[in-house]
């Protein structure tokens, strides 16, 4: 009996052998084996995300049997938040990050001082402010310890006078955590209160501050921006979404001070060519770089700083860059071969050649995202010679009109690796539409495709292996019940499906899909005007790999089905109200 005992693998040994299983549906099937399998699985998990309607019984149940949490995250929660974080509180769990906090000022965040003198060492927060600056309190005394801060305005419902945060709180705010390192900062609202004099504060009392970001604070100057440059010496990530003009990087003499910037994106600034020549003359060495719809700049200047951080740059995104062409691409070619991401979004003068040329002269490329663009208005000529380009994995093609499918399958077969792909808002010629299938086939490695509000699809009679998809967000397109069976008879891997807003769609495609898919782990028909909610006790029933479904009607199920469906192990939600009647159907005619 000792010598079998003696032969049983540690706990220690099947934890590691349990962290290698890729999806959490492996991991789920490890916990039926044995009740030491399901206690050592419940070890593991150090993250959770609970809903918007999930129970205060509940909460308490997963706290309990995820002993090891370190981070938590509210998604759209609406019961009571207080009740709830004082929970977590009292969990005795040692929390690190605590997720999408959201509340009003009709409900004091008394959770705020509960959460602060059980959990010392919480590391991140990002919670939307109720109370305003009195919040901003709360959180200085309540988590000395605090590394990373996201904050942003919260309007009541109901009520349209906005709670909002000043300078004075992020003053009282800096004055307490001494350990900041990233802060972000959303003022959506329409009289600004985050100003340079909050900027300065930050800057002076957070002396490790290393990533600032700023949205929508019009208040915010170019003095401000550069005093925090000159006085932050740890500062390696600045991110600004705001419509203020900036004549240059105000660094100079200072050049010193700014060697750990890393990453700089802009959004709405007005810039210049001068303000790209002082980033060059300041030799900040940036790996990141975004440009978004920023305005009075020209190929020069941006020509100037590519030349200059080429070597170090990773990662660009340009937004609406009005005079970029087809031509500056192929110049800019050599400056683009250590990138792993691009994203070119609005660059309406680009087309199929500038995909073309960043395939062929970027081996590194694992991101590329091309939307809103030219592709397929250029009489490109492919040759069939062009490279094949096995590094790109993420593919973005969103917001094209008028896209063909032959030239999709063109740009596609240079890139044989791609593993996600995303065509939202693309509208296909009634010509040569969209054949899915057909793309399934080429791209064998496709495991994740996105198709919202994309029209003019098809699929093909022809027969094919089983594809790899995993996951098909379809988001009011226009796929119906032809589509679903097609779908499910050559997807036996798919395991989420995204169906809100198909109007084509029938209670028949929807159990055809259900029963030929038998790993399927979320479904959502929210919104789907022909499926009738009477369906969803059926699928729960067929579908015992389920775990969570979002219902067609924003009425069911009532709680009672809702706890009667919890115990079969899927959670089923109520859907959205339909809204998209509203869409132009002018892809129909």
């Amino acid at each position: 009996m000792e010598e079998e005992e003696s032969k049983e693998l540690l706990d220690e040994c099947w934890e590691m052998i349990f962290d290698r299983l890729e999806h959490e549906s492996d991991r789920e099937s490890i916990t039926l084996v044995c009740k030491r399998f399901l206690s050592i699985t419940n070890t593991l998990r150090d993250s959770i995300k609970f809903s918007d309607c999930t129970p205060i019984s509940t909460t308490s149940r997963l706290l309990q049997r995820f002993s090891n949490l370190k981070k938590i995250r509210f998604c759209n929660f609406s019961g009571d938040l207080n009740e709830a974080v004082v929970a977590i509180a009292r969990s005795g769990l040692d929390l690190e990050e605590l997720l999408d906090v959201s509340h009003d000022r009709r409900q004091p965040a008394f959770w705020l001082e509960e959460l602060g003198s059980k959990m010392q060492n919480l590391k991140v927060l990002r919670f939307a402010s109720g109370q305003g600056d009195a919040d901003l309190v709360r959180v200085a005394d309540s988590f000395p310890e605090l590394e990373e801060l996201q904050i942003g305005d919260c309007r009541s419902r109901g009520d349209y006078r906005t709670i909002v945060v000043t300078g004075e709180g992020i003053e009282y705010l800096s004055s307490k955590l001494k350990k900041l390192r990233k802060i972000d900062i959303s003022e959506k609202q329409p009289k600004p209160h985050i100003s340079d004099k909050s900027l300065v504060s930050l800057s002076k009392n957070c002396a490790l501050l290393e990533q600032i970001k700023l949205r929508y604070c019009y208040s915010v100057t170019e003095c401000g921006i550069s005093f925090l440059i000159n006085n932050s010496h740890h500062l390696n990530s600045l991110h600004l979404f705001a419509y203020i003009k900036i004549g240059s990087f105000g660094a100079k003499g200072c050049t010193n001070l700014l060697t750990n910037l890393r990453s700089l994106r802009l959004q709405w600034v007005d810039i210049s060519d001068e303000f790209l020549i002082s980033l060059v003359e300041a030799r900040i060495p940036l790996t990141d770089l975004a440009l978004s719809y920023c305005k009075n700049y020209t190929f020069t200047g941006f020509l100037r700083l590519l030349q200059y951080i080429s070597q170090s740059l990773k990662s660009l995104k340009l937004g609406e860059v009005e005079f970029l062409t087809n031509e500056h691409i192929e110049y800019l070619s050599p400056f683009l071969q250590n990138l792993t991401s691009i994203k070119l979004i609005d660059c309406s003068n680009l087309s199929d050649s500038a995909f073309v040329m960043i395939t062929q002269t970027c081996p590194r490329l694992y991101h590329f995202k091309m939307t809103n663009s030219s592709i397929r208005r250029e009489n490109y000529k492919f040759d069939g010679l062009e490279k094949k380009n096995s590094a790109i994995k993420h593919l973005d093609l969103s917001s094209h009109q008028n896209l063909s499918h032959s030239v999709l399958k063109r740009l596609l077969t240079i890139c044989p690796g791609v593993e996600k792909l995303k065509l939202r808002d693309c509208s296909f010629l009634q010509s040569d539409c969209l054949n899915v299938y057909d793309i399934l086939e080429c791209n064998r490695r496709l495991v994740k495709l996105d198709l919202s509000r994309s029209h003019h699809l098809k699929y093909s009679r022809k027969s094919m292996e089983s594809s790899m998809l995993e996951e098909l967000i379809a988001k009011n397109s226009w796929i119906g019940d032809d589509f679903l069976t097609k779908l499910g008879m050559i997807s036996p891997r798919l395991i989420h499906l995204d169906l809100e807003g198909c109007r084509r769609v029938t209670d028949e495609g929807v159990r055809e899909v259900v029963k030929l898919c038998k790993r399927l782990r979320y479904l959502s028909i929210s919104s789907c005007k022909n499926v009738d909610f009477s369906i969803i006790a059926w699928i729960v029933i067929n579908s015992p790999s389920l775990r969570k479904l979002v219902s067609p009607s924003n009425k069911y199920p009532n709680d009672e089905y809702q706890k009667l469906f919890l115990q079969r192990g899927c959670l089923v939600l109520k859907g959205l109200e339909y809204s998209y009647d509203s869409y132009v159907d002018h892809y129909a005619l």
